[in-house]
């Protein structure tokens, strides 16, 4: 005789479940997995389950793994229950708003990573010793990068690399990250490093705040550019992006802007459009030395570094964990530090920050 949740069957062995009692149980105690033997099916793990696992646990949530895996979410759903019943534990806690990892998902996860890591490593490895170059590199860019570095790289490496491809894609941070994550870019430079468990971040460079107008500006007309004090931000009309973006958060984590009478603050998402303003007005911006060196050099515009503290800005190479850097991509990268080392020594005309006034606060 058989009992569960208050239901008996004399027809059913002992140890076996009536059809009413299966469903009761259901009700009970939600989705059941059957678990089997780990011992006699671990073998039986493969690199698409692994991938849909790490996949729901840094989306936490089945739906958006599903998109990040190009597969529908039930299937990914199926592919994890059957990877739970392999490997004998449930690995999420399923809830209306995406799932959460178990204590033993939390230690799978760790082992799963290092798993992919050498797929990545090995597939690299054999790439490289076949010296095989892609036909093409999909890259994003920060605007400041955009304008002021690529129109140095771009000559010489298209020079070297004819067979190769090359597609660029510029806009801020956040959306650059997207990109990243939905596959539209291989990578990207950006200013913000994001908190996402499925990317690798690493650093790329770092560049000084410039405060940034046009060179015939009233009282201050022929003037060599030294410093302005960060204070003094709060009292000028500065175009700058929204808060979304990094560089915006960069100077109001030092001044509170727009709080004099004569400060204003105008919202631009965009580089071109708030170089052009300024050049033909009065306001002001404040931007990464990189992006107006150029100009500044030949005269249509004056950049006048930070202080009071200085203010910089770094950039960060972003990927997915299991994007390789081909040798055609490595090379555009290793030019492009090569020429951001050479600008800041040799062809930045904006004074150096040991040439600014000391100002004791």
């Amino acid at each position: 005789m058989s009992r569960i949740g208050g239901y008996y069957d004399p027809r059913m062995p002992t140890g076996k479940l009536s059809n009413v009692a299966r469903s009761d149980a259901r009700k009970v105690r939600g989705p059941t997995i059957a678990f089997r033997d780990p011992s006699a099916s671990i073998g039986s793990l493969d690199l698409k389950q692994i991938r849909c696992f790490v996949a729901a646990y840094e989306e936490g949530s089945f739906r958006r793994a599903a998109v990040r895996e190009h597969c529908t979410q039930p299937g990914l759903s199926v592919c994890i229950q059957r990877l739970e019943s392999t490997v004998a534990h449930r690995l999420f806690d399923r809830k209306a708003r995406g799932v959460t990892p178990t204590v033993a998902g939390k230690h799978f996860y760790a082992s799963c990573v290092d798993v992919l890591k050498t797929v990545v490593q090995a597939r690299q490895g054999m790439m490289d010793m076949a010296g095989s170059v892609p036909a093409s590199i999909n890259i994003g860019v920060s605007p400041t990068m955009f304008k002021g570095v690529l129109p140095w790289v771009l000559p010489d490496y298209l020079s070297a690399h004819p067979e190769v491809d090359v597609r660029l894609a510029e806009a801020y941070s956040g959306t650059l990250t997207d990109w990243v994550l939905s596959g539209e870019t291989d990578l990207a430079i950006v200013t913000k490093p994001p908190v996402h468990l499925g990317l690798e971040t690493t650093h790329f460079c770092r560049d000084r705040l410039v405060l940034v107008r046009r060179p015939d500006r009233g009282s201050r007309k022929g003037r060599r550019a030294l410093g302005c004090h960060l204070s003094e931000l709060a009292n000028l009309k500065l175009v700058l992006p929204s808060q979304r973006h990094s560089l915006r958060q960069v100077i109001e984590a030092g001044v509170r802007l727009g709080t004099a009478a004569s400060g204003r603050v105008l919202e631009i998402d965009g580089m071109l459009g708030t170089l052009e303003l300024v050049r033909t007005s009065d306001w002001a911006t404040v931007v990464a030395g990189l992006a107006v060196m150029d100009e500044v050099k030949q005269g249509r515009l004056m950049a006048e570094p930070i202080y009071g503290p200085e203010l910089w800005i770094d950039f960060y190479l972003i990927r997915t964990k299991d994007t390789l850097l081909s040798v055609a991509c490595r090379d555009f990268l290793h030019r492009m530090q090569e020429i951001l080392e050479w600008l800041s020594n040799v062809q930045n005309p904006i004074p150096a920050p040991e040439r600014l006034p000391q100002v004791t606060v």
